[in-house]
């Protein structure tokens, strides 16, 4: 008896030092050679200033970079992605075994109220889970690691847009605050010119009042410009976590000749993760449905062990087996919520398709439109009215012209210069629209590698 209750126990102890030591490679190495975002959370540590943001000047990339390594959004779907691939590995995990003993037969009446009659038990169950329903399960699970990587993609995507929008911000009204100081030193000058004008009686001094009108106005508007530059700046050091900009300005040039077609796009668009994602949660869906298919199967149980009868001294060895009847559940709720949650996905599909189709096309016109007053106004108006202004400017010093062409010819040149700058912005905000949405700029790894600065 000795020897047979030794051999149990070897055995369970095998059985179990078997299942606790992973025997696949179902979940890979899910967590080696990875490490989560530096995000600064706590908001009472400031966030440093690398070499390049302290040196007074920043790129765009830069600023990409700093935002997506620090962002906290960005952390917690990182995370996500982490908890869906250890679902992946619990899923391909067998049930644990039940070690099991029993004592009859002893402390009754008559005979069996002593322990001479009693007999004894130990053995072993296993529950067989049939149907396919581990490999179902990680399949769902997979699905669902899936889903989480296209959704840290698509986030990158949306903070590298935030990003682009406020770099274009800064960028746009550092060039309007210096085109308005280099007016502000012309206004100056012709202001003065009018003055010694005035003075040796060759113009009215009305003209000098109006002159001073146009500087004080040019003075405010830099002022104003400036303020609305400082904010901007603040704005864009929020993008990764900076309380106050150490930059003081942004270094970038925009290339207006993009090479987009509509055809490109829609190509671009059906690769891109917004579209993906659609596809991806309908085949989750699909798992589930497989899954929750394969849970109407009945799992079997299985046990064996030794029995010990005390009177004789014998032993006897046992095996035993039960099967649920699935006489009342089926599954049948768990079956008809996964159906209805399959055709919910295929609707939310093609009326996701639908409409990032009908979002394209809108982003499209707008970006053609833009492009081609850019393009327009670029080669004809600009130019003219520069040249109209340096014209007028010099007729003015030969006495051609009166103070009010003057003016007149520099606030065209000035509004002409702003309109261009409107039209930058609308097109680069355009840009932006267009590579968000058909994801440009996404991770191509499934879990980035964040930098540790």
């Amino acid at each position: 008896m000795k020897h047979s209750i030794l051999w149990v126990y070897l055995a369970v102890t095998f059985v179990t030092v078997g299942y606790a030591t992973p025997r696949n490679g179902l979940a890979g190495n899910i967590f080696a050679n990875s490490s989560p975002p530096q995000v600064v959370l706590n908001e009472q540590i400031p966030v440093k200033a690398t070499t390049a943001e302290s040196s007074g000047s920043i790129t765009l990339d830069w600023a990409i970079d700093a935002a997506i390594d620090r962002h906290p959004s960005l952390a917690a779907t990182w995370y996500e992605i982490k908890s869906r691939q250890g679902e992946v590995r619990q899923a391909g995990i067998l049930p644990n075994p039940r070690l099991f003993g029993e004592i009859e037969e002893f402390g009754g009446t008559g005979d069996y109220s002593s322990t001479d009659v009693r007999s004894s038990k130990i053995g072993i169950s296993q529950e067989v889970l049939l149907g396919g329903k581990i490999g179902k399960g990680v399949h769902e699970a997979k699905a669902a690691v899936g889903i989480a990587e296209l959704e840290h993609q698509a986030k990158i995507i949306k903070v590298r847009a935030v990003v682009e929008r406020r770099f274009l911000d800064v960028f746009i009204l550092q060039e309007r605050l210096d085109f308005q100081k280099k007016e502000l030193a012309l206004i100056e000058k012709t202001h003065d010119v009018v003055g010694k004008r005035v003075k040796v009686g060759d113009t009215a001094p009305l003209d000098l009042t109006r002159s001073q009108v146009e500087l004080v106005s040019a003075r405010i508007a830099v002022e104003q410009t400036r303020k609305e530059f400082e904010a901007s700046r603040y704005v864009l050091a929020e993008s990764w976590g900076a309380k106050y900009p150490a930059f003081s300005s942004v270094s970038g040039q925009y290339n207006t000749a993009f090479g987009f077609t509509e055809q490109g796009l829609k190509v671009d668009l059906q690769q891109g993760p917004a579209w993906l994602l659609l596809e991806k949660q309908v085949t989750r869906a699909e798992a589930v449905l497989d899954l929750a298919k394969a849970q109407r199967i009945p799992d079997i149980e299985v046990e064996g062990g030794v029995k010990y009868f005390n009177e004789s001294n014998d032993h006897a060895y046992f095996l035993g087996m039960s099967v649920p009847l699935p006489l009342f559940d089926r599954n049948q709720g768990g079956i008809a919520e996964a159906k209805a949650s399959q055709q919910k996905a295929h609707y939310e599909k093609t009326a996701g398709f639908l409409a990032l189709h009908m979002e394209l096309q809108k982003v499209w016109r707008k970006f053609v439109s833009t492009q081609q007053a850019f393009q327009s106004f670029e080669a004809e108006v600009l130019p003219a009215s520069q040249n109209a202004f340096e014209s007028i400017t010099k007729a003015y010093k030969a006495g051609e012209v009166g103070v009010l062409g003057l003016l007149d010819a520099q606030r065209t040149w000035v509004e002409a210069r702003n309109i261009f700058l409107d039209l930058l912005y609308e097109l680069e905000k355009n840009r932006i629209e267009i590579k968000q949405l058909i994801g440009a700029g996404a991770t191509g790894s499934s879990v980035p590698s964040y930098s540790n600065n």
